[in-house]
């Protein structure tokens, strides 16, 4: 592969994250060809459509020998269980650059194993409450962050190459391990999710319907509960350790404020709500990257 020239990349899966990565590669001005797999044509046909790729085969063998890089851009069970396949017809054919979306990395880790060192494991850590190619967006990465998770035995010409792809998204490069990178992400990432969904089924359970009196507080807090539910019942099953380690130190917060409600100690509240605001406000430039905006409150 000619480290000058743009490789050819290959999709397999075309959804969201992999749709908007394609997107914008092509904003990018990406010199070579996108093409696409998937096991059904409806989504290829669409990502066709919309200009994301320039062609896509509904056969594996043929896209993976074709291809300089891989991405799999999958639900994290899927991506586990396809990767040894892909894997074996990589080195079978021309070694090309592997590389995943997942949003855990342990389990995909495991799935690989140690024999292709030109996999290189990464996460964006981008997304939104909708789901499948037609929701793909190009800006979607736009000084967003990309982990990539790296071992010792990375080949680093592959590591490179992936870097070069996110760079050209628009995305921001960070390097962590793979048990970092899942501790950190069940905190920041998947209990947020786990605490939306817990709030959405109170609220339908309600008997005085609060759903249809909600502001932008409860459009906010329950927007990702919107989420494809195939994708974060896989990542609460395959990230299940460290999710419920953070469930257990976000439900000690939890009984915290609940004693000072209960307590109706109005000068221990206030401090635990300034200390929240100043922690939230610290890293705007880090959860708004493009738009800086004052805060908001129903």
């Amino acid at each position: 592969m000619d480290l000058d020239q743009d490789p050819l990349v290959a999709f397999l899966g075309l959804g969201l994250i992999s749709g908007s990565l394609a997107g914008a590669l092509k904003r990018g001005n990406w010199q070579a060809d996108l093409i696409a797999w998937g096991p059904r044509a409806h989504s290829l046909e669409r990502g066709l459509a919309l200009g994301l790729i320039d062609r896509f085969s509904l056969d594996l063998p043929t896209i993976v020998a074709e291809a300089d890089v891989i991405v799999i851009g999958a639900p994290p069970e899927a991506t586990a269980q396809l990767l040894p396949e892909v894997l074996d017809l990589a080195a079978a054919s021309g070694e090309p650059v592997v590389t995943d979306m997942a949003s855990i990395k342990g389990v995909i880790v495991d799935a690989a194993g140690s024999a292709y060192p030109r996999f290189v494991p990464g996460h964006p850590i981008a997304g939104s409450e909708n789901s499948g190619v037609g929701a793909a967006y190009p800006e979607l990465f736009d000084g967003r962050e990309v982990i990539l998770t790296p071992s010792g035995a990375t080949d680093t010409g592959a590591l490179k190459i992936v870097e070069r792809l996110w760079k050209t998204a628009g995305a921001r490069i960070t390097h962590m391990s793979v048990e970092d990178h899942d501790a950190a992400l069940a905190a920041s990432s998947h209990v947020p999710h786990m605490v939306a969904y817990a709030l959405t089924s109170m609220l339908a359970d309600h008997t005085l319907s609060p759903m249809k009196h909600g502001g932008g507080a409860l459009r906010d807090m329950t927007r990702i509960a919107a989420s494809d539910p195939l994708m974060w019942r896989d990542i609460a099953l395959t990230n299940r350790d460290a999710i419920l380690t953070a469930m257990e130190a976000m439900a000690q917060e939890h009984d915290h404020l609940r004693t000072l409600i209960a307590e109706a100690d109005g000068d221990a509240l206030e401090t635990f709500f300034s200390r929240c605001r100043e922690v939230r406000r610290k890293h705007d430039d880090i959860l708004n990257p493009l738009t800086q905006r004052s805060e908001q409150t129903d």
